[in-house]
């Protein structure tokens, strides 16, 4: 099996990248809700989960049969590797560094190529290692400061980032290898059965942070959670139809830049959103392209 197709339809390709820029908003609006100090990064998680349960998992029953259920395994643990990426994700939003985590995110596509090689019987390229080692500088200059070492904020955006990328990967590739045992609404509402369950812990801090918040905090948090529903759709749609993981997550890497900018720019006029000053900003777009040119080198080798 090939890691990428040689005939990809037009305008799917173009769909990881669109998701890319969904994310970017999506979490940048997290934080800004979660800045206000009454609504947390794990409630605008909840807010995000239910809400892609209640979208996604009525879907099954647009089907005229239903699926194989002694397969429905198949499609469950990806649908749990993704409810773990979600927490990551959003916790990080709250405590970690956004500038930082999305960038360092883009290490996902190394997870994805070793997973693939496992699962789907890929050939894993010979220049992975190049990559490999390219990525681990890359991640070291993004995070890179005299006091990084003694800061918990990078130990904590590190941790939740590469649990949001294992699990994220593990994800796309059990769902691009079990995909074709599915029609697409089964397994779209099928992968989705674990968000709103997920967030059962977070409940009572949710409704606690709701009976305070404004409802400007609740407004900005209800649309971060609806544009990382329409980034999931996307890169569903992606990762189960002809553009598959690997590509999907060359593309959608595009994010790393996309969050630096934005977050330089946001924070120019926002400032509980300023996390970078010039050279912070072009530190961690050096390390965000230097990411890019490594999952360059092992899709295209």
């Amino acid at each position: 099996m090939f890691l990428l197709s040689s005939t990809l339809p037009f305008p799917d390709i173009l769909f990881p990248i669109f998701a890319a820029g969904l994310y970017c908003v999506s979490i940048m609006l997290a934080k800004y809700a979660s800045r206000s100090g009454t609504f947390s990064g794990t409630s605008v998680l909840v807010m995000n989960n239910i809400l892609s349960g209640l979208v996604f998992i009525p879907t099954i029953f647009f089907e005229e049969t239903m699926p194989n259920w002694s397969l429905v395994w198949q499609p469950l643990s990806a649908s749990c590797f993704c409810a773990i990426g979600n927490i990551a994700t959003f916790v990080c939003a709250e405590r970690g560094e956004v500038s930082l985590m999305t960038p360092i995110m883009g290490i996902k596509i190394m997870f994805v190529i070793l997973f693939a090689r496992i699962l789907l019987d890929t050939n894993m390229p010979h220049t992975i290692t190049i990559a490999g080692a390219i990525c681990c500088l890359a991640v070291f200059i993004m995070g890179w400061s005299k006091n990084s070492l003694r800061t918990k904020k990078l130990g904590i955006t590190l941790l939740l980032s590469f649990t949001a990328c294992i699990s994220y990967a593990m994800c796309d590739v059990i769902m691009q290898k079990y995909a074709p045992n599915f029609s697409r609404n089964a397994m779209l509402s099928l992968t989705s059965v674990a968000m709103p369950l997920s967030i059962i812990p977070f409940l009572p801090r949710f409704f606690k942070d709701v009976s305070h918040s404004s409802k400007a905090t609740l407004a900005i948090s209800g649309m971060s959670a609806g544009l990382m529903i329409m980034e999931m759709y996307l890169m569903f749609l992606s990762i189960v139809g002809e553009v598959g993981a690997a590509l999907c997550n060359i593309l959608y890497n595009t994010r790393g830049i996309m969050s630096v900018v934005l977050m330089f720019v946001v924070g120019k006029f926002v400032v509980d959103m300023k996390e970078l000053s010039k050279a912070s900003a072009l530190q961690r777009i050096v390390g965000a392209t230097m990411i890019l040119i490594a999952v360059i080198i092992v899709i295209y080798k």
